[in-house]
């Protein structure tokens, strides 16, 4: 079974991380995921939303750096490396955009396992860019799993004080 890695709104994790987590939490989060995509060989698709240019920024750079290279080494070894826009915001949207792999890569049951990263994930299935990638491979009848890097959303609003309420994947 041949498994592909489709990794959601990675600039998400930046500056919408810091805000939603708090800065230390996102940092963490994005050091996990940085790390998870680092260790990728395989088939890989990026789906790039509205904030994918902050990966070009000095502070989230390592994180685009580890998209990057990802991408070149899928591509180097002969493997699908596949990047498209996928915008929550936008009418070709995450699940669209998943869709679209599924058709273009002719992922079948029996064939492919799907994981999926990246942000947000709502591990209550409520929610979540993630959660939606998902539910269009699992309709698909391709199996899919949510990788531990992916960043979840705070569970709690963020307080007038400050305090954060959730953390990331570890």
């Amino acid at each position: 079974m041949r498994i592909l890695l489709i990794v959601v709104h990675p600039g998400s994790a930046c500056g919408s991380a810091d805000f939603n987590l708090g800065e230390a939490e996102a940092a963490l989060g994005r050091e996990a995921l940085a790390e998870d995509l680092d260790a990728w060989t395989g088939p890989v698709a990026v789906i790039d939303g509205d904030l994918s240019s902050e990966l070009r920024r000095r502070n989230y750079r390592d994180l685009g750096t580890a998209v990057e290279g990802m991408l070149e080494r899928a591509a180097g070894a002969g493997h699908r490396s596949v990047r498209m826009r996928g915008d929550a915001e936008e009418e070709f949207d995450q699940a669209a955009a998943a869709a679209a792999i599924v058709a273009d890569m002719q992922l079948a049951a029996g064939g492919w396992q799907v994981e999926v990263t990246g942000a947000w994930h709502d591990p209550d299935q409520l929610d979540g860019c993630v959660n939606s990638v998902v539910e269009v491979i699992e309709r698909a009848g391709v199996p899919c799993v949510v990788r531990a890097s992916a960043l979840r959303q705070a569970v709690d609003p963020i307080p007038a004080d400050g305090a954060r309420g959730a953390s990331p994947a570890p």
